[in-house]
């Protein structure tokens, strides 16, 4: 805790090293020799597509961040929840694992580096769609990674469990 610091300080720090973890837990979770990124998640998607998912969401998080700060409107995803989602991981498939990674993680110092500004005082998820403040933001972010961290735990145990 340092001198001086708001409630809301105290509590956007905590949520912040949620996310910060949350990240870091996805990272080593992929980068597990073990891991297959191959293997389906959904009927849609696989787990590198479920990391490009991750990806695709922190960057706009950390955009908006950014560009609050700077005092810029907001650039939000548009469209139905299944279509930013699609998009995103369309957009991110030619990515190779260590580069979905090196984003995920750039995103994440953005978001660390922006996310005591005061000037912000909502961020939109998506277009159309909820506004957050900062702590409700970090929270829901902090919510999703975890997830899908566990979704893909799950799905890449019972995959070993079947072999």
């Amino acid at each position: 805790m340092k001198p001086n610091e708001s409630a809301e300080d105290i509590q956007i720090r905590f949520a912040l090293h949620n996310v910060h973890r949350a990240v870091e837990d996805i990272v080593r979770l992929v980068k597990m020799p073990e891991f297959d990124l191959s293997t389906p998640v959904n009927h849609r998607w696989d787990m590198k597509d479920m990391l490009a998912h991750l990806v695709a969401w922190h960057e706009s998080f950390a955009k908006n961040l950014v560009l609050l700060s700077k005092g810029a409107p907001p650039d939000p995803p548009q469209g139905t929840l299944r279509e930013v989602n699609r998009e995103g991981v369309l957009a991110l498939r030619g990515q190779s694992t260590d580069q979905l990674i090196r984003r995920l993680r750039k995103a994440q110092k953005l978001v660390e580096a922006n996310a005591f500004n005061e000037c912000i005082t909502v961020i939109p998820y998506r277009k159309p769609g909820t506004s957050y403040t900062r702590l409700q933001h970090l929270e829901v972010v902090a919510h999703h990674i975890q997830g899908h961290f566990w979704e893909m735990l799950g799905k890449s145990l019972i995959k070993n469990e079947a072999l």
